[in-house]
């Protein structure tokens, strides 16, 4: 059996010619579907908001390049074996002493290097 001339057949089909003809009489149609929101244009951003930008980049990769030099060569020096804070824990000593933490904390330190050479690369003052 098929449903024909139910309310919800004629409901749509009066939205449907709404929806094509425009607001009849002053009456917009049913809100039933998605609603198109446009963003608001983009305003150009003001010479002091640029300078900060630039500002915390030259401080955001001087950071990284320092923490990242530290990380990659400190592994390898004698601050790192003879420590004294890791005097009294031997197995702690034990487990930073390992090549492979070692090299695991080296990599860290180029991962490190390279966010910051992508930072600086990859800036652009607008937005």
């Amino acid at each position: 059996m098929e449903r024909c001339g139910t309310g919800e057949d004629r409901r749509d089909a009066n939205m449907m010619s709404s929806l094509e003809q425009g607001p009849q009489n002053g009456n917009m149609p049913e809100p039933n579907g998605p609603v198109l929101v446009m963003p608001s244009p983009r305003r150009k951003p003001g010479k002091w908001e640029i300078w900060r930008r630039r500002i915390f980049l030259v401080v955001f990769v001087l950071f990284c390049l320092e923490i990242g030099i530290i990380l990659t060569v400190a592994p390898w020096t004698p601050f790192w074996t003879t420590n004294s804070l890791l005097a009294s824990f031997p197995r702690a000593r034990d487990f930073l002493m390992n090549g492979f933490v070692r090299g695991l904390i080296s990599g860290l330190g180029v991962c490190d290097i390279g966010l910051a050479v992508a930072e600086a690369v990859l800036f652009r003052d607008e937005p």
